[in-house]
């Protein structure tokens, strides 16, 4: 009996494909790319971005923002595709105000709150001699008028984190929080 013998055809190997998606740029909207970050001008609004560029490559060609993974792991295609979501929220920015509204509630001791510069300061509560302090981020505009709080600004990030700072500033911690539902909390949101 006669083997015959097969060859094996060498298949040619495939490169990877890697993740890529790209947004229009807005007209009027400059861009600027550093290795760390994003600006975004308009209108006299400057936004600055944070992007990591281990995870993401971006570019500025034909006025369009191409955004590419470096890899094809999951990691690098979430952070792709978190980075996107963050430039399609500050040109949406350029357009309109984000809008954070947030309610003081007491019930034991009345809260005052009050902004100084950049922080803010929420005084007495429950009761406490020193008051509680939080920062403005840069952009956020914050309106306090009796028991209601508005924070505003054209970067999302910034007013969103503004306002959960406040209201985990006061937290009720070592204390039943059905029974002391004193603090600031988010009542609503306009995005």
């Amino acid at each position: 009996m006669v083997k015959k013998e097969i060859k094996k055809e060498a298949k040619p190997k495939v490169k990877k494909v890697v993740h890529s998606n790209s947004i229009d740029v807005p007209e009027g909207v400059k861009v600027t790319i550093d290795k760390t970050t994003i600006s975004l001008e308009s209108k006299g609004i400057i936004q600055v971005l944070p992007y990591n560029q281990v995870y993401v490559l971006i570019e500025h060609k034909d006025n369009k923002l191409i955004i590419t993974a470096r890899k094809t792991p999951k990691r690098f295609l979430s952070v792709a595709n978190t980075t996107l979501k963050i430039i399609k929220n500050a040109f949406l920015g350029f357009t309109k105000e984000f809008v954070y509204k947030l309610a003081v509630i007491y019930s034991h001791f009345p809260i005052t709150v009050k902004t100084e510069g950049d922080k803010i300061l929420i005084m007495n509560f429950l009761g406490e001699k020193k008051p509680r302090k939080t920062e403005i981020m840069p952009g956020v505009k914050v309106v306090v008028a009796g028991k209601d709080i508005t924070v505003s600004g054209h970067n999302l990030h910034n007013v969103s984190l503004t306002a959960g700072n406040i209201e985990r500033t006061t937290r009720v911690i070592g204390h039943d929080y059905r029974i002391f539902d004193d603090g600031c909390y988010i009542t609503e949101r306009h995005i």
